[in-house]
């Protein structure tokens, strides 16, 4: 009776994590509370279910799930030499608890019906945020006081939307169900990176994701041509909008930078050039392990002493990862990028093209950002990985404890 009683509450508490899972998605784009909280009681539903007894099969076919592992167990090493106190260096490794969620959240997305409500969260989240933005634009809405059309920061903000016209254009390319409202859609989304909230990551990860677009669904004439008609638009848009202003302070102060004219860079361009070159320089004076986890803001400061702008983070993960743990810590990372993109050709093509498109929106985001440390980013990007490749495991029972 005890055992019939106990199976009915793993099943329950995996249904109760698909729908969580879900919840989650949404609650990402709006409440940090609220993410931490379903973050808990996804976690908790996880042991509950008993789920970490079918862990084994999931890093077996999942080298996705196996990497993120490796690299928070390179964060929790990287405690043992730190030269952060101990209380920034845990701060440091709290920022990265999301790596164990690709494996927590592939348990529960299994069944297609919960992988389905998930994309349809992420939809519904996507859509509100964009129409939020719009309102606010509009001055209908004021929900930051900061005169910045978008929720959440512009950084997130557009990383969040140039994936969603992505998913868009894919949807509205195949033809089928709602192809209209998917034009319009992804439309209302272009419009809004470049013209309304104007997040530079954004917008590169946009014409990143364009470019992969058309390598996935065109013949070579066609992306030729596309190509073509892109560079035209880009120009136009650099020349005469006064939206473009952003980009071509970024180019112009890349130019100067790199002509050895640093005076000349516009600030956050020439303040992200100023926290590489240090980075690089403590990424060299411990090349192997490097300083340990949460080190970084200790080292810049040590290093950086003449400098008048101090920072906690390079704007970059590469760079963040490396001085932290060292070429160890890089690798593992870059085994995670590399792990997405071979996994992800085992997919069907619908699921294939979102998955590297995902891919290709974290790498570019990491040479700007920090996105898997960062919290509304880091979250996104696991539970949307989790949900990318979770249909590999479609195949596999839910483990229950029978004995």
């Amino acid at each position: 009776m005890f055992n019939v009683a106990f199976e009915k509450m793993q099943i329950l508490a995996i249904k109760a994590g698909g729908v969580f899972t879900a919840l989650f998605i949404i609650a990402i784009y709006f409440s940090t509370s609220l993410a931490i909280i379903l973050s808990v009681l996804l976690g908790l539903l996880w042991l509950l279910s008993a789920q970490f007894m079918a862990l084994p099969g999931i890093l077996k076919k999942n080298p996705v799930a196996v990497w993120s592992l490796l690299l928070f167990l390179c964060f929790i090493f990287g405690l043992s030499y730190s030269s952060a106190t101990y209380s920034d260096a845990i701060s440091m490794l709290s920022k990265y608890r999301e790596l164990i969620f690709i494996p927590v959240l592939t348990a529960f997305l299994s069944a297609e019906r919960y992988r389905s409500w998930a994309w349809k969260a992420f939809v519904i989240a996507s859509v509100l945020i964009l129409l939020i933005s719009y309102l606010m634009d509009f001055g209908i809405l004021d929900l930051n006081g900061q005169g910045d059309p978008a929720f959440k920061s512009r950084i997130t903000h557009s990383i969040f939307i140039s994936f969603f016209a992505f998913f868009c254009a894919h949807k509205a390319y195949h033809g089928k169900g709602h192809a209209k409202l998917y034009w319009v859609l992804f439309i209302l989304s272009a419009y809004n990176l470049f013209f309304i909230v104007e997040g530079r990551t954004g917008q590169l990860i946009a014409v990143s994701l364009a470019l992969l677009f058309g390598v996935q669904r065109f013949t070579k004439k066609v992306l030729l041509l596309s190509v073509f008609v892109m560079a035209i638009l880009l120009a136009l848009f650099l020349t005469f909008s006064d939206k473009a202003t952003r980009i071509n302070e970024g180019l112009a102060s890349t130019q100067a930078y790199l002509q050895a004219h640093p005076e000349m860079t516009e600030f956050s361009m020439g303040a992200r050039f100023t926290f590489w070159r240090y980075s690089l320089k403590l990424i060299a004076e411990k090349p192997l392990l490097g300083h340990g986890t949460g080190s970084f803001a200790k080292e810049y400061e040590r290093i950086a002493d003449n400098e008048q702008l101090m920072t906690k983070n390079p704007h970059n993960e590469f760079l963040m990862i490396g001085v932290q743990l060292g070429l160890l810590g890089l690798s593992i990372y870059l085994g995670f990028l590399a792990s997405q993109y071979y996994l992800s050709r085992k997919l069907p093509d619908k699921e294939k093209w979102l998955a590297q498109g995902l891919l290709l929106t974290l790498i570019v985001t990491s040479l700007f950002n920090t996105p898997i440390m960062d919290h509304a980013e880091g979250h996104w990007f696991v539970a949307m990985i989790a949900l990318c490749f979770a249909s590999l495991h479609s195949d596999v029972n839910v483990e229950i404890n029978h004995a």
